[in-house]
């Protein structure tokens, strides 16, 4: 059975919050899994003017940042990426390829610390399943879906357990850079 956020209704609620409480759960199993997130505002983004017109290119872009915020954040580890499936303009082994090349640039003597980057497909990856259940409640308090008269009752009280077990009260504010769970708001210029 796949999860997502799409997925969730009343029937499966209780299912949703025990895969959620698993990854906050204290564990030592579960300490090495992360959630980091990266927040743009769509509305302020100048593809035509930065990225050749492409919003794949922007995608790529962040991807980048993403991936820089964590090599700084976790200075000994080596990454996997997967994102979940899509078309990209820039393939992710050129990413990956820039990533290591930067990071050497800026005397990281970590070899190659980017080791894979390709995209997944979620419905044989429970942790972009469990990913995708993260952002989704993140991101349906922050696009005011929350709030809509019509909101899904199951929807609201798993974006609550999510926000609740990861301490977040407010999803429009940056939280610290480093933790088990953050929101990065990122300022576009």
């Amino acid at each position: 059975m796949e999860m997502g956020w799409k997925k969730v209704s009343r029937a499966k609620l209780d299912a949703y919050r025990r895969v959620v409480d698993v990854f906050f759960q204290r564990d030592v199993k579960m300490q090495p899994m992360h959630f980091h997130s990266l927040v743009i505002d769509c509305h302020k983004l100048k593809d035509k003017l930065f990225n050749k017109g492409s919003r794949d290119v922007g995608f790529s872009k962040e991807v980048f940042q993403l991936c820089m915020k964590l090599a700084r954040l976790y200075p000994r580890k080596l990454f996997h990426v997967y994102p979940d499936n899509r078309t990209a303009a820039t393939p992710l082994n050129d990413v990956r390829t820039m990533l290591n090349f930067k990071l050497r640039n800026g005397g990281d003597t970590r070899d190659w610390p980017f080791r894979r980057m390709h995209f997944r497909d979620s419905k044989a990856s429970k942790p972009l399943q469990l990913t995708d259940i993260l952002l989704g409640a993140l991101t349906f308090k922050m696009n005011g879906h929350y709030d809509a008269p019509d909101a899904s009752v199951a929807k609201r009280e798993l974006c609550d357990h999510v926000l609740g077990q990861a301490r977040i009260s407010d999803v429009m504010q940056s939280t610290e850079p480093s933790g088990r769970f953050t929101i990065w708001h990122r300022q576009l210029r």
